[in-house]
């Protein structure tokens, strides 16, 4: 940018980003193997061709936001805009796309690093690494008559007794003494309590599954057959929580093996299935 506040090849990002007829503003994000690309679109076009002002100084401090039609905020004058709904993900759970996209990024996460082998176990160290993890999917079928409905449904009236599972599903709750947390957050809590008995605890050598375990949520989420689950949460100022229910499917019974132990992604192709990138599940 020159003295006149024009600009000055080669500053394209720099003028979108200073320029001063600039409204409105959105943002994404993809990875790309091993690298990640950025794009940022804006409602107006920085004059570069021919160049024109990015924004008009001022004399001195005493000049910022002297034409704002608004109270300046922070040396900027606020503009009255609508802001965009963003529609959930999967309206049946009453989660927000942000806190439905973080469950089943940790989910995934989490399997992740025990099938690697990176999983902090409290007896052998690291957990066994696994050949045959699958990945999970977030299920919003069959609309009222869902899992995601009925995980809603489980706590939609703030209960004081601990729901119970649906049929066909292992249940992971958890209540929060706090009722003005994000639905994100109270997810991103209970789900790292949820896994933390295999740090706490430990499997070691010992795979198998005993029902009613300490071990019990940790395996709700490990379990190597589940390949379905659905999440919900709510903010309950009544009694001074906010619950947090997930569960799963297929579920895991008593005496069976968490997960079979092995070389990452062996197991995969008899599945018909693929090593994930990064790896560790079967997708």
């Amino acid at each position: 940018m020159n003295q006149n506040s024009q600009y000055v090849a080669p500053s394209q990002d720099f003028a979108q980003m200073a320029n001063a007829a600039t409204k409105a503003f959105a943002c994404s994000y993809n990875s790309c193997g091993s690298k990640g690309t950025m794009l940022c679109l804006y409602d107006q076009k920085a004059a570069t061709n021919p160049a024109g002002p990015l924004y008009t100084p001022g004399a001195d401090k005493t000049d910022i936001c002297n034409t704002c039609a608004q109270t300046c905020v922070e040396s900027l004058c606020p503009q009255t805009t609508t802001p965009v709904v963003i529609p959930p993900t999967c309206a049946d759970d009453q989660l927000t796309l942000e806190a439905n996209k973080a469950a089943t990024w940790m989910h995934n996460y989490y399997r992740r690093l025990l099938a690697t082998g990176w999983a902090k176990d409290g007896k052998s160290g690291y957990a066994q690494p696994a050949k045959k993890m699958l990945e999970l999917t977030y299920d919003c079928t069959g609309g009222a008559a869902g899992i995601a409905a009925k995980t809603y449904g489980a706590i939609e009236l703030c209960p004081t007794t601990d729901p119970q599972a649906t049929a066909g599903y292992s249940m992971n709750f958890k209540r929060l003494k706090n009722y003005t947390i994000s639905d994100t957050g109270a997810l991103e809590e209970a789900i790292k309590e949820w896994w933390s008995p295999l740090e706490k605890i430990g499997l070691g050598t010992n795979l198998e599954f005993t029902d009613g375990s300490p071990l019990t949520s940790f395996a709700n989420m490990a379990y190597e057959e589940t390949t379905k689950f659905a999440c919900s949460a709510k903010n309950c100022p009544k009694i001074g929580e906010t619950l947090v229910m997930c569960q799963y499917n297929p579920q895991i019974t008593d005496g069976e093996m968490i997960y079979e132990p092995g070389k990452v992604c062996s197991g995969c192709r008899k599945l018909g299935k693929k090593c994930s990138d990064p790896q560790g599940l079967c997708v």
